[in-house]
């Protein structure tokens, strides 16, 4: 199936025109909604981060110790 230029055109811009739309539905949060969830984002990267080396040194201790 071939499209001609017109009809590709037409398609691009119904596609811009919905997206906006769309866009224009969402209820962006605010600026202090975003800094406690940008918040709590970093600190439970962080404290997974933690536990997953302290998991790592533990582990590797325990194989460093079976293997010798």
């Amino acid at each position: 199936m071939r499209l001609n230029i017109k009809e590709s055109g037409r398609r691009l811009a119904r596609y811009l025109r919905d997206t906006r739309l769309e866009l224009k539905k969402i209820i962006w949060p605010g600026r202090k909604e975003t800094i406690v969830f940008t918040t709590v984002v970093v600190v439970t990267v962080v404290l997974v981060s933690g536990v997953m080396w302290l998991m790592d040194m533990v582990f590797s201790s325990v194989v460093g110790t079976i293997i010798r």
